[in-house]
């Protein structure tokens, strides 16, 4: 029998004899042995899937998402020795092969004298039919004076490649930016004036981020911060994860707890939520102060770390060399706003106004050059929605610079495509660039300029109609897929979280521009399939990143590691009341089907808003108080047969409005009853690009099936019958199905826990997609 001493030795030396090749320039399958040359068994697990698989297979990054270096891990076993080492393996980006079909036209506008600036960028098809944006190199640069009125042209090259390149100018003696009236034709309500009905999945979910905030450490949450400005950090333990001590991503978290913190005071009122958010601020303030006395740090920083990574993105310093540094300084800015616009936090004001003049300062000096490759850079470059933040401090402090700096973070390979109503997301990496489009919209609500309300319209628009799943979500391993590819892209790392976060923020923002029924079935398939299915069901702060679409998948919960999903999660559950209701001067808007009291205190009016998860099509809204308005209901996808509409007992006549929205307008009473039946059934919704791949959804859920099974479940699904082949029943959640012929039990994807599920099926005569 082998001693523990003898186990070991064999491991190391089989360590030490494993050599896998040159690993600093990748280009193919690494041969991943499972023996060693001595007898251990050697397992793999790859630090990025994307990228190489635990098998060795490698996909190289896309031409323009430049070189990864990835970790793998082998685990040796011997006996009872058991051992890890890292191998770190750079993978080439691909060779710039692009084959193209078609240039879309370059056209734009130039005031006679003035500075015009050429896209970075133009919108190309690929022979494989595939839209992507391609950086150009411009004859002569990219900046252009115009002497004379009239047609000009420039003429430059898709970069990399000898494929010319053309840009129709027309030069006029002047050009207006076009407007359009930045006020918002419905309003939300203050977070105050709505509280979440009890014993609903959204209260308990809400119940349990609120328990995880007074459990955090608030002194570890600064920890980085005191650090990094020298000051004591009071015996705190370390962060963890992607905001510990060595990673640079540290402080992002930080940023996201305080959002968090605002949130949640404003939907509970909660007073040891207001203390520590005073302390965080008050401590962060002291940072701030400390960093601008230190030599090599420029008034008004603030972060978890020095400039350093600011510096090396300004000559182009790729991920994972650095990471993002704009992105985190976003979250930092947003907690800031937050804390002050939820709990009038002057100092907070102060802290992000400063925040807000060292970024006006640190990008002024660079030219436009610079600032449009930074903000191309996967994820390098990625900034969050800094626009979103300096156009809202600029409509605080109505300082120029602030809004100059908003939009000095304008990126050419996202905006000029949707300027332009091209679908060219595939490639892109979707919660890098979902941000920035809240952003166009906040700085347009902030100077009316159009471009920036139809760059988020269209993007909404393209997202939603070609890029999301049935959940809500979007986005496979990150990033966009080409239009239309859903079903080809099921997976273990499908639906971001933050991305639905952010999708959800921009749907907000849209509705209040233009209230339609199609923004608010949107954000109910999301928030209720996606959102609240994302958090741990105990109050540990865990969220998931990604939402598993492939058979069989399982939900992973990050509680630890501070990952960017984890961040939005402490704040996602504290948002549900924020569109239930929305109203303008005449008219009440009924949203979202949840639980919930609204105190309308400008008209004196309350309202109690009762919904059943088991029977979903059972709405009753009871008033309290009197006055004229018209009550708007929106009319669910989900039940396209209409409904019943009652008040006081009595089926009453209503107006099916063109926006979706059923219209009551009448002089209403204290203690009138309104009472919704709805059409709830069963019902198949295919991917787009696979007809037999369906979801099964009733009402606002998606069905989950609870299975172990790692293939397709294939369901002789007829529509029609739908109801006819599942039992209803009352489930440990309320609300599940049995499918009778293979006795499979059905549940919202809201409610799966730890078990394995299948949210999509190969469904059998089933081609009618009801989305």
């Amino acid at each position: 029998m082998s001693s523990i001493h003898d186990d070991e030795m064999i491991v190391l030396k089989d360590m030490e004899a494993l050599y896998l090749g040159n690993l600093g320039t990748v280009e193919f399958d690494i041969n991943l042995p499972r023996e060693g040359k001595y007898g251990s068994q050697i397992s793999w697990q790859s630090g990025d899937s994307r990228f190489i698989k635990d098998d060795g297979k490698v996909t190289r990054p896309k031409y323009g998402l430049g070189t990864r270096t990835v970790p793998l891990i082998a685990t040796f076993r011997y006996g009872e020795s058991v051992k890890e080492r890292a191998y770190h393996v750079t993978i080439l980006e691909e060779e710039n092969n692009i084959k193209v079909s078609r240039i879309y036209p370059i056209t734009l506008r130039a005031e006679l004298g003035a500075v015009v600036y050429l896209p970075s960028v133009a919108v190309v098809e690929t022979e494989e039919h595939e839209v992507i944006t391609h950086a150009v190199n411009w004859e002569d640069g990219e900046v252009r004076v115009f002497q004379e009125t009239g047609p000009a042209a420039a003429r430059g090259f898709l970069k990399d490649t000898e494929i010319p390149v053309t840009a129709e100018i027309l030069v006029q003696a002047k050009v207006e930016q076009e407007k359009m009236d930045p006020l918002p034709a419905v309003k939300s309500f203050s977070p105050s004036a709505v509280r979440l009905g009890g014993d609903t999945a959204f209260q308990a979910a809400q119940n349990r981020s609120l328990a995880f905030l007074k459990s955090v450490n608030d002194d570890q949450m600064l920890y980085n911060f005191r650090a990094a400005a020298g000051l004591d950090t009071k015996g705190a333990p370390e962060m963890l994860g992607w905001d510990s001590p060595d990673c640079l991503l540290r402080g992002h978290t930080t940023g996201h707890y305080l959002s968090a913190l605002a949130l949640c005071y404003a939907a509970t009122g909660d007073e040891d939520i207001n203390k520590k958010a005073d302390y965080m601020i008050a401590s962060l303030e002291e940072c701030q102060q400390v960093f601008s006395t230190k030599p090599g740090y420029h008034e008004g920083f603030l972060s978890g770390y020095s400039e350093e990574q600011f510096d090396r993105l300004e000559s182009f310093t790729r991920y994972p060399e650095i990471w993002a540094p704009y992105y985190t300084l976003h979250k930092i800015l947003a907690g800031l706003l937050d804390v002050h616009r939820h709990l009038d936090s002057d100092t907070a004001l102060g802290i992000a106004d400063r925040l807000g003049d060292w970024v006006y300062h640190r990008l002024g000096r660079l030219p436009n050059h610079v600032l449009k490759t930074m903000w191309s850079m996967y994820i390098a470059g990625e900034f969050g929605g800094m626009n979103d933040s300096l156009a809202e401090l600029y409509q605080l402090t109505r300082k120029p610079s602030h809004l100059a700096a908003a939009k000095w973070f304008d990126n050419d390979r996202l905006f000029v495509p949707m300027q332009e109503r091209i679908d060219a997301l595939g490639g892109l990496h979707a919660n890098q660039h979902i941000p920035q489009v809240i952003g166009a919209l906040n700085i347009f609500r902030a100077t009316g300029e159009k471009k920036y309300y139809e760059i988020a319209h269209f993007f909404w628009h393209a997202v939603t109609n070609a890029h999301i799943y049935s959940i809500g979500g979007t986005g496979e391993g990150e990033m966009f897929r080409q239009a239309g590819r859903i079903g080809e892209y099921l997976s273990d790392k499908t639906a971001e979280t933050c991305a639905s976060y952010n999708m959800l923020k921009l749907t907000k923002e849209l509705f209040g521009y233009e209230p339609a029924a199609k923004y608010m079935d949107y954000y109910e398939r999301t928030m209720f399939n996606h959102i609240l299915a994302s958090g741990d069901s105990k109050p540990t702060g865990g969220s998931t990143y990604f939402m598993p679409l492939e058979p069989g998948g399982r939900k992973s919960f990050d509680s630890t590691s501070n990952t960017c999903c984890h961040g939005t999660g402490l704040e996602n559950h504290f948002k549900y009341p924020e569109a239930i209701f929305f109203y303008d001067e005449k008219s009440l808007f009924v949203n979202l089907f949840v639980s919930s009291t609204l105190n309308w205190a400008e008209k004196g009016i309350t309202i109690a808003l009762s919904a059943q998860k088991h029977e979903p099509g059972e709405i009753t809204l009871r008033l309290q108080g009197e006055g004229r308005f018209i009550l708007k209901i929106r009319r669910p996808h989900w039940s396209p047969e209409g409904g019943i509409v009652e008040i006081n007992g009595r089926q009453v006549d209503y107006m099916p409005g063109p926006d979706g929205y059923w219209s009551l307008d009448r002089d209403w009473k204290d203690g009138d009853v309104i009472q919704l039946r709805l059409d709830c059934r069963i019902r198949l919704e295919s991917a787009t690009d696979r007809k037999e791949c369906v979801s099964l959804a009733y009402g606002p859920f998606i069905l989950a099936a609870v299975s172990d099974s790692k293939e397709f479940l294939r369901l002789p699904l007829q529509e029609g019958v739908l109801d006819s082949q599942f039992v209803k029943e009352t489930g440990p959640q309320g609300l599940q199905f049995r499918y009778i012929k293979d006795d499979v039990t059905f549940i919202p994807l809201a409610d799966v826990h730890n078990e394995s599920y299948h949210v999509y099926f190969l469904a059998e005569g089933s081609t009618k997609d009801q989305r």
